[in-house]
């Protein structure tokens, strides 16, 4: 029989009103784990919403949705990760990407690096971080990261080693990931455009296909998880007509596309059943997380898929 099928919400505070309420309802409504994304300057900080949410739960896992490298310095980041597994008894889930938005280097004085660069820190820090996390001495000189004689002695983590999760949808990045990952996060997101936040999308079959290829042939015989970032969740009985309304403010995809993408949810509650498992069967995704604004829909639907034993 297959695993169940884990749904995790993303989520900040500044939207939800109580985080500790939110926190406990998404643990008592069956959510794997609670995310919270790393975006400076509009998100509240990751690491104090997640400690804080440790306090207020008990067994729903803790993580960042995801952690932007080039922000980042791994032996501060270790001390972060450490300290969360810590406090939660050890729930802590590690996702880390590349970061993509230009503002967040910009105002900070620095130049926005190129994608390349920024897939290129992020698995230094990545490497760095895992080896400090499991009590390495780290001696690095890289391009991105420098450590002489790195340790870090306290606090250790809970778990042994601290899940990860990679996140990104360049080849590189989804090589890296199926390497070394537990979690391989995709958005189905592509190039930024203009305004510096908003994507363009690859949601179609192919493009999809494509990508788990990727990943599939170089996890060479390891078998991480593989999770969607859903953009939208609607329970309703007319897909066509809902996909078309969202369509309209996504000048990059079509309603066939959203009818058929792991990263758009639209339909009866019987209905995204049937089209979660069938992502799973074509594409592996065992894993989605939802946006706060879904919770409710989310709940439905994974009350429905426990129901169902998928």
């Amino acid at each position: 029989m297959n695993a169940p099928i884990k749904f995790s919400m993303t989520a900040d505070v500044i939207e939800v009103g109580s985080w500790p309420d939110f926190a406990r309802g998404c643990e008592r409504e069956g959510f794997d784990a609670l995310m919270v994304p790393d975006h400076p300057g509009s998100f509240a900080s990751p690491f104090v919403a997640l400690a804080a949410a440790a306090t207020a739960t008990e067994t729903i896992r803790l993580g960042t949705n995801v952690v932007n490298a080039g922000m980042w310095e791994p032996y501060l980041l270790a001390s972060e990760v450490a300290t969360l597994d810590l406090v939660s008894g050890g729930r802590a889930l590690f996702g880390i990407g590349a970061g993509h938005t230009p503002a967040e280097w910009t105002m900070q004085g620095r130049q926005h690096p190129s994608a390349a660069a920024r897939v290129h820190r992020m698995i230094e820090v990545t490497d760095t971080t895992r080896q400090l996390l499991a009590g390495d001495t780290v001696t690095f000189a890289g391009t991105h990261v420098q450590l002489k004689d790195a340790v870090l002695t306290r606090p250790r983590p809970v778990q042994e080693p601290v899940p990860v999760l990679v996140g990104g949808n360049g080849t590189r990045v989804l090589r890296y990931a199926a390497a070394t990952a537990d979690i391989i996060g995709l958005s189905g997101l592509g190039h930024t455009l203009p305004d510096g936040h908003s994507h363009e999308t690859r949601w179609a079959r192919d493009q999809i296909d494509a990508q788990i290829d990727i990943a599939r042939t170089a996890a060479a015989g390891r078998t991480p998880s593989f999770e969607a970032l859903v953009q939208h969740v609607e329970i309703t009985d007319d897909a066509e007509a809902a996909c078309a309304r969202f369509a309209e403010d996504i000048p990059t995809t079509s309603v066939a596309e959203l009818l058929n993408a792991p990263y758009v949810l639209i339909g009866t509650v019987d209905e995204l059943v049937t089209e979660v498992r069938a992502h799973r069967k074509r594409w592996g995704f065992d894993r989605f997380v939802i946006r706060a604004a879904a919770r409710q829909a989310g709940a439905q639907l994974l009350d429905a898929l426990t129901s169902a034993k998928v």
